[in-house]
C-alpha cells in the first residue's frame, strides 16, 4: 500500500477519535459526568451514561427561562415587542452578561437573544422579573413547570443558573426538558441559532461550539460553573430526523466538545438501525501496542471481531465462531471513519460512513474547515484543538482577545490569556452592589428552616421579619442592612493570566469605589485607625491574593459589618488543649458575642498554621454554603457538636432567645507547628455576604 494511502488512513483514525472522549469495551464512554442522545421522531433512546446523576445545571437553567417566557408570548401575556426596564438587581448580575445597564428599555425579545446568545444572566433575570413580577415567584413557576414536565430531579433556585445551594438537575431531565421545549416552541430555535448579538457596545458570540462545526446544528445552550464543569445540550436536524444530546459535567471544553459531536454524528449513523451506539475499541487497542495495520483491519471490517478488538476483549469470539448472519458481539459499529477527509471549502464532499439519514455529509462551516496537506514522511503529531475555557464567557471556538501570547518553559508551552482592568472594575462594582442588596440562597433557606424549628413565637416572628426584609431589599434594589461593611475581597488569579492596563489591586479598589457610590451603599471605612477620618468611597479594599494553575480569574466580595467582626477573636492554644480546648474557645467566643453579631450567626473556624493564616482561615470559611458538609469526617463531626452546643445557649435571633442562635459552623484547617496550636473564630451574622464571579 503506498505510503501516502497509509499516512492518510492514519489521520482518519485519529480524526474519529477526536469525536470518543473514552472508549470502554462495552460501549462508548463519553468523558463527562451524564449523556443522553434521543431521535426525537421516534422518541428512541439512543445513549444513556450516568443519565440520573445530579449536577448543577449552570446556564442551561435559560432553557427553562426562555421556555417560560415563550409560553407567555404563545398564551398572550405578553409580546416580544414590550419593552422591559431593567432593574439594579439584573444590571449588577456577575458572570456572563448581555452588557445591560440599570434603567435600560430593552424589548423582551432582545432580552431572549441575551439570554440565549449571549448566555446573559443579566438578561435572564430581566426576563424573569418581567414574567413573573419578581425572580422570587419566577423561581417558584419555574419549578412548577419542571413538575408538570416530570422532571423529577430538578430543582431550580435561579432563573441564570448561577450557584445555588440545593439547585440541581440530570441529564434525563434535561433531556425531558429541552424535548418539551423545541416541541411547544419550535420557533424559539432561531434565538439558539443566532451567531453573534451586540448590545450596548459589546458582541458577544454565541457560546454552542457546534453551530460552528456543521451546518445541520441548530440550538440549544451551554453552560459552566466551577462545580457543575462543562455542559452542553445540542440539537441537530437532517431530513426529519431530530436529534438532541445532553452532555453535562465534562472536565474540560475539549472533552465537551468531542462528546457532543461524537453522539451528533454516532446519533445520525445509528438512527435508522435502532440499535444504541456502541464503538470499537481502537483507542485502547493502539495504546496496549496493536499495529496500525491490524488496527486498519478493525475499521475495515466492523460486522466482525478482529483481532485489534480481540486484543482488548479476550471474550469476544473470532469470525469462525460467530454463525452466519448473526450480530456481532460488538453491536452495530459507529465509529468507523470514512478514509475520506473532510473537504476544505469548496470541494465537493465525498461520501461518508456518518452521514444523516438524508445523505448529507457531515460539513464543518467555512471558518472552522481543516485542510490536511500532508507528504509521506511527514511527522504528524495531533494534540488538543482547543485550550480549556469557560463556555459561558468567553467562548473557546472564536479566540478570545486575551489569547494573545505564548510562554514556553522547557518543553511546555503555555498560551497567556489577558484579562484587561476594566472588566475587573465592571465586576467588582456589580459584585458589591448585588452582595449588599440581595442574601444568598443558601443562607435564605437555612433562615427559612429555623423559623419552622422554633417553638416560640418571639424567634419565629423574628426570623419571619429577616426572610421579609430580604424581600423587601432585593425586590426594592437597596441594602440589606445599614452597614454594607468593609469591603473583603478575595482574588483567586491563575498564573497564566496576565492583566493589562492597570494592576489588578488598583482595579479592585476602583471597582469598590464604584459600587458603594453606584449602589448608595455606606462609606464605612476610615484612612487611619487612629485619626478615623473617613475616605468617603469605602476604599482601600482589604485583598487577599491566592496564585493557581490555569488561565482563570476569580473575584469574591464579602463585605463584612463590624457588628460581628468586633465579636471575632483569635487565642493560641497548647497542643495538649486539642479538641476540648477548640471547643471551649469557640463556644466562649460566641457566649461573650451575644446579641451584638445580629444572631442567628455563621461560625467561621480557622485551626492551625500562624496566627494570622488561623484568622485568614476563619474569614474564608464563612465563604462555605451553609448546609455543606465538611469534607473532613474529624472537622464535620466536631462542627455539628459546636452547632448543637452554640444553639443550646438560649441567645436565639437578634439575642430575645429561642433555638436559633447559630445557622452554621464551618471549620478550615491546615497543618502547623508542633508547639502550637492557633485557632480563630470568625463570626458573620445572618447576612453573611458573599459573592463571586469567574473569568
Amino acid at each position: 500500500m503506498p505510503a501516502s494511502r497509509r499516512v492518510l488512513e492514519i489521520i482518519a483514525i485519529a480524526v474519529g477519535m477526536l469525536f470518543c472522549a473514552v472508549v470502554c469495551a462495552e460501549a462508548a464512554v463519553l468523558k463527562a459526568g451524564a449523556a443522553i442522545l434521543m431521535n426525537l421522531k421516534s422518541e428512541s433512546v439512543l445513549y444513556v451514561q450516568s443519565e440520573d446523576v445530579r449536577i448543577p445545571p449552570a446556564s442551561l437553567t435559560k432553557i427553562m427561562t426562555i421556555y417560560l417566557a415563550m409560553d407567555a408570548v404563545k398564551g398572550g401575556r405578553v409580546t416580544l415587542d414590550d419593552g422591559v426596564k431593567v432593574s439594579r438587581r439584573a444590571a449588577s448580575q456577575p458572570g456572563a452578561r448581555m452588557n445591560l445597564k440599570a434603567g435600560d428599555v430593552v424589548s423582551l425579545g432582545e432580552l431572549l437573544k441575551g439570554a440565549a446568545v449571549a448566555s446573559g444572566n443579566d438578561a435572564a433575570v430581566a426576563v424573569a422579573e418581567y414574567i413573573g413580577g419578581s425572580v422570587e415567584v419566577f423561581n417558584r413557576m419555574m419549578n412548577t413547570k419542571a413538575e408538570a414536565l416530570g422532571m423529577k430531579r430538578t430543582v431550580f433556585k435561579t432563573p441564570n443558573g448561577l450557584p445555588a445551594a440545593g439547585q440541581e438537575t440530570t441529564a434525563s431531565d434535561m433531556l425531558i426538558l429541552s424535548k418539551n421545549y423545541i416541541e411547544a416552541h419550535p420557533e424559539a430555535l432561531a434565538y439558539h441559532s443566532i451567531e453573534s448579538i451586540t448590545y450596548n457596545g459589546k458582541t458577544t458570540t454565541n457560546k454552542n461550539p457546534l453551530l460552528r462545526m456543521y451546518t445541520y446544528v441548530d440550538g440549544l445552550k451551554t453552560g459552566w460553573t466551577e462545580a457543575s464543569k462543562h455542559n452542553l445540550i445540542a440539537t441537530a436536524k437532517s431530513g426529519d430526523v431530530r436529534l438532541v444530546s445532553v452532555v453535562l459535567g465534562a472536565p474540560t471544553a475539549s472533552d465537551l466538545t468531542h462528546s457532543s459531536s461524537f453522539l451528533i454524528e454516532s446519533g445520525f449513523r445509528t438512527v435508522e438501525s435502532g440499535g444504541r451506539i456502541k464503538v470499537a475499541a481502537q483507542l485502547e487497542a493502539l495504546e496496549k501496542g496493536v499495529s496500525a495495520d491490524t488496527l486498519m483491519d478493525a475499521l475495515a471490517e466492523p460486522s466482525v471481531s478482529s483481532d485489534a478488538e480481540r486484543a482488548v476483549r479476550p471474550d469476544i469470539p473470532s469470525s469462525e465462531d460467530i454463525a452466519p448472519g448473526a450480530e456481532s458481539p460488538m453491536g452495530p459499529d459507529i465509529s468507523a471513519v470514512s478514509e475520506d477527509i473532510v473537504p476544505t471549502s469548496g470541494d465537493a464532499a465525498p461520501e461518508s460512513d456518518i452521514l444523516p439519514p438524508d445523505g448529507t455529509p457531515p460539513r464543518l462551516k467555512d471558518e472552522l474547515e481543516f485542510e490536511y496537506d500532508i507528504e509521506p514522511g511527514d511527522n504528524i503529531e495531533f494534540d488538543e484543538e482547543f485550550s480549556e475555557e469557560e463556555f459561558d464567557d468567553p467562548s473557546v471556538w472564536i479566540p478570545p482577545d486575551g489569547l494573545s501570547e505564548t510562554r514556553e518553559f522547557g518543553n511546555e508551552v503555555t498560551q497567556v490569556r489577558d484579562i484587561a482592568a476594566p472588566e475587573i472594575i465592571e465586576a467588582v462594582e456589580a459584585l458589591c452592589i448585588e452582595a449588599n442588596y440581595m442574601i444568598s440562597p443558601d443562607i435564605k433557606e437555612a433562615v427559612r428552616q429555623a423559623a419552622g424549628g422554633e417553638e416560640e413565637e418571639t424567634p419565629r416572628e423574628v426570623l419571619g421579619q429577616l426572610i421579609e426584609n430580604a424581600e423587601i431589599a432585593a425586590e426594592g434594589e437597596f441594602p440589606l442592612c445599614q452597614d454594607t461593611g468593609m469591603a473583603v475581597v478575595f482574588v483567586e488569579i491563575g498564573q497564566d493570566v496576565r492583566v493589562t492596563g492597570g494592576s489588578v489591586r488598583d482595579a479592585v479598589n476602583e471597582g469598590v469605589r464604584r459600587g458603594y457610590r453606584e449602589g448608595y451603599l455606606r462609606a464605612s471605612v476610615v484612612a487611619d485607625p487612629v485619626d478615623r477620618v473617613n475616605t468617603g468611597d469605602n476604599t482601600p479594599a482589604v485583598i487577599y491574593f491566592d496564585v493557581v494553575p490555569g488561565d482563570r480569574l476569580k473575584i469574591t466580595v464579602a463585605p463584612k459589618g463590624f457588628g460581628s467582626e468586633n465579636m471575632s477573636g483569635v487565642a493560641m492554644l497548647k497542643p495538649a488543649d486539642g479538641i476540648a480546648g477548640i471547643k471551649r474557645f469557640v463556644i466562649e467566643t460566641v457566649k461573650a458575642a451575644g446579641p451584638n453579631p445580629c444572631p442567628p450567626i455563621i461560625v467561621g473556624i480557622g485551626v492551625g498554621g500562624t496566627m494570622d493564616y488561623a484568622a485568614l482561615m476563619a474569614k474564608q470559611a464563612l465563604l462555605r454554603p451553609v448546609g455543606s458538609t465538611n469534607e473532613s469526617w474529624l472537622w464535620n463531626g466536631l462542627e455539628e457538636e459546636l452547632l448543637k452546643e452554640i444553639n443550646a445557649l438560649d441567645i436565639g435571633p437578634a439575642g430575645l432567645g429561642g433555638k436559633t442562635t447559630a445557622l452554621a459552623v464551618h471549620i478550615k484547617a491546615y497543618p502547623t507547628h508542633i508547639a502550637g496550636l492557633p485557632v480563630a473564630v470568625n463570626i458573620g451574622c445572618h447576612a453573611t455576604r458573599h459573592v463571586e464571579m469567574t473569568f
